[in-house]
């Protein structure tokens, strides 16, 4: 579900669910909606935090913008699960951009469907490794399903 006042910031898709080939693309949008292109290597800073691009290298590695704490994450846990056949999908949206009160959402897909808000406080298994759910104290927080890396960060920072 999208809110009025926020606008589609990234976008993780898993590519080949379920087969060998099985992979997944990060892509970082502009102002416009439209997805950057960026030099394998090069950064792209956010109010989020840093995306790196990742160069494409097999069908089975991820590659294009990946949040630069996910970058370290998967040097130790690996980064691309295979798990089933069902589409896969994050999304992370900010809200009342610009403003005092930015914040920024988190939205996972699976099969058909939004992935609820889960009843405990385990980590959400995914292709693209375990997201976990964050519930948002004020406007300006980072809430919803973001990637336990993504959190980890936050909290060292």
């Amino acid at each position: 579900m999208t809110h009025s006042d926020e606008r589609l910031v990234y976008q993780i898709t898993v590519t080949a669910p379920g087969t060998k080939s099985q992979g997944w693309h990060g892509v970082l949008l502009d102002i416009h909606g439209k997805p950057m292109t960026v030099e394998p290597g090069k950064t792209v800073h956010t109010h989020f935090g840093t995306f790196v691009s990742v160069a494409e290298s097999t069908p089975w590695t991820p590659y294009g913008m990946i949040h630069e704490d996910t970058v370290q994450w998967m040097q130790t846990h690996g980064g691309n699960v295979i798990m089933d056949s069902e589409p896969w999908a994050y999304r992370l949206y900010v809200e009342r951009e610009g403003s005092k009160s930015e914040g920024w959402r988190g939205e996972l897909l699976h099969g058909r469907g939004i992935v609820p808000e889960p009843s405990d406080e385990k980590p959400f298994a995914t292709p693209m490794g375990p997201f976990t759910w964050v519930r948002p104290v004020h406007l300006w927080d980072r809430a919803g399903w973001l990637h336990v890396s993504v959190v980890e960060g936050k909290k060292a920072a």
